[in-house]
């Protein structure tokens, strides 16, 4: 029986990425996978574009900066090794329309996001880079959250929801050799 070769490449991390600050900004961005028209990613897993169909875009979602995280654990398979990737954002809302916007997000199935990490880095959950291109077989869902009212005035009542999914790789950077402000701005345009 002929064994599988492995395409395996070097790695020798800069100091930035040795040195790499943790954490999400306080905003991401997130948006329906069905809603996609395309995704352009290059060779090296970078995403450099996104094509949402006709009235389709972004939903902005903010919350409070060094709140939101994320991660990505190995989940070893009998086929291939799949990430499991997880987003753990803290939510705010008071009005009955926040809290119809959280309802909306707690319901969220197939979703990506987008979020500005504090290395200055975006971070896309959510979008696979399939060796067949089929960026729209996946997704991350709502897979928890936790509404919290407190007992006393300073008690925290901040809304806590995970965001998960298996794909084939970890998050993906977004727009890497562009600047913050012009993601931010592209970003923004593709809001609805």
């Amino acid at each position: 029986m002929a064994g599988c070769s492995n395409s395996l490449l070097v790695l020798d991390p800069s100091c930035d990425a040795i040195k790499k600050k943790g954490g999400f900004d306080a905003t991401f961005f997130i948006g329906s996978v069905a809603d996609l028209d395309a995704v352009a990613i290059s060779t090296t897993g970078e995403v450099t574009g996104f094509t949402f169909a006709a009235t389709k875009g972004f939903k902005k979602v903010t919350g409070k900066r060094l709140k939101h995280g994320a991660g990505v654990a190995l989940a070893a398979g009998e086929v291939v090794n799949m990430r499991t990737q997880s987003f753990n954002a803290v939510l705010y809302a008071k009005s009955a329309a926040e809290r119809f916007s959280v309802e909306a997000l707690a319901d969220a199935v197939d979703v990506f996001l987008v979020t500005e990490s504090n290395a200055g880095t975006f971070e896309v959950f959510g979008i696979a880079n399939d060796p067949d291109g089929r960026f729209d077989n996946y997704g991350i869902s709502t897979t928890a959250g936790d509404w919290k009212y407190g007992v006393t005035i300073n008690d925290d009542t901040s809304i806590a929801m995970t965001f998960a999914g298996d794909l084939p790789n970890a998050a993906l950077v977004f727009n890497e050799a562009e600047t913050v402000v012009t993601n931010l701005a592209t970003l923004i345009a593709l809001v609805v």
